[in-house]
């Protein structure tokens, strides 16, 4: 029997609020901050004192997959993927960490706000500061609500499914299949380990797909495929879900 031996293995040096950091919040008035991080970087007691020794609220959450609190996975690109909407009650969002994959699951996380918010991006490794913003995302927006009309007006759809553990969600395929069904929609359920979504052109009769993995499939690889594409949160209430995304402002 194979046995799993997990490491936590964490960012030895301490991170520190360094003064240019300190001088971006202060230059954009953030007074309270959301506070994220990749998991090697939740190591923060001090790096919180010294944001409250400046008088900066440090409002912390955890999301729902994930172990620890302020850890953020690329999956945690909806609001409710989180404990508490802490992005909604801060004046800014701060992420600790490298790499744009995390922090863009932030934004991705804000579509459907009214009141959008940057991402301030926090690199320990090289100190350097970066911010994102809603234009990052942009394109992704637009296709997906192309997407969404399309899945509404589609009339054989085809779900994808992954037998990968912690993404596997066969009865909520086959639920979406007996709504479908009863909408006069026939749809097909396709089943792999590893989804190719290069391989989706091989069966042109599908109008439209619907993603049951990881979400971010459904943002971001939306941009490498002509087919529409849409997850599977969005394809119970699709016309809801186009709404919101309407009158995000």
């Amino acid at each position: 029997m194979t046995e799993l031996l997990l490491i936590d293995a964490k960012w030895e040096d301490e991170i520190k609020l360094t003064k240019e950091l300190r001088e971006h919040l202060r230059k954009n008035k953030i007074k309270s901050v959301a506070l994220f991080a990749s998991v090697q970087f939740t190591n923060l007691d001090n790096f919180i004192k010294e944001l409250e020794k400046n008088k900066i609220k440090v409002n912390i959450t955890k999301a729902k997959r994930t172990n620890e609190n302020m850890q953020v996975l690329g999956c945690d690109c909806y609001e409710d993927s989180f404990e508490e909407n802490i992005i909604k009650n801060s004046e800014g969002v701060l992420y600790i960490g490298d790499g744009l994959f995390h922090p863009k699951a932030l934004l991705l996380s804000q579509i459907k706000s009214k009141n959008f918010k940057p991402i301030i991006i926090f690199d320990p490794v090289v100190n350097q500061i970066k911010e994102i913003n809603k234009k990052e995302i942009e394109k992704q927006i637009q296709k997906y609500k192309r997407n969404l009309k399309l899945f509404i007006n589609s009339k054989t759809i085809g779900i994808l499914v992954t037998i990968k553990p912690g993404q596997q969600y066969f009865n909520s395929a086959k639920n979406l299949k007996e709504k479908l069904k009863k909408q006069g929609k026939k749809s097909y359920i396709f089943i792999d380990n590893n989804l190719d979504i290069n391989q989706l052109e091989n069966y042109p009769f599908i109008q439209c797909w619907v993603n049951t993995a990881c979400p971010r499939i459904g943002t971001d690889d939306i941009l490498n495929i002509e087919k529409p594409l849409i997850n599977i949160k969005e394809a119970f209430e699709p016309i809801k879900a186009l709404e919101k995304l309407e009158n995000e402002k």
